[in-house]
């Protein structure tokens, strides 16, 4: 039984997560690009996460300090769904800094 577990565990770290559908990317890329990659890798798999994973499964791979850090580098796909995040993460007593010119942060990682 727990043989079964375990091979289930390892064929779902080779699978390539459904939020991700640009990039041959496994379950293991997902977190050794989260855990090690570039602030541009990070941010870029961070932004594909946020808007397009499940709300529950986004906090299997990020930390809510983790959006709040890299809040403005993060390429939103439009400025509501930016600003909701910025409202959820103020409201849970994580504001991001703020920031004068939010498209310049973008390009300074």
């Amino acid at each position: 039984m727990e043989t079964t577990k375990v091979d289930e565990r390892t064929e779902q770290a080779k699978q390539r997560p459904y939020f991700i559908w640009n990039a041959d990317l496994s379950e293991e890329d997902v977190r050794r690009i989260l855990a090690e990659g570039t602030p541009y890798s990070r941010t870029q798999l961070m932004g594909t996460i946020l808007q397009y994973a499940r709300y529950r499964d986004i906090w299997k791979y990020l930390t809510v300090r983790d959006v709040q850090k890299w809040f403005w580098q993060i390429p939103w796909r439009n400025a509501e769904l930016r600003d909701y995040w910025k409202w959820a993460l103020t409201l849970w007593g994580y504001p991001p800094d703020e920031c004068a010119d939010p498209v310049a942060a973008r390009f300074s990682i």
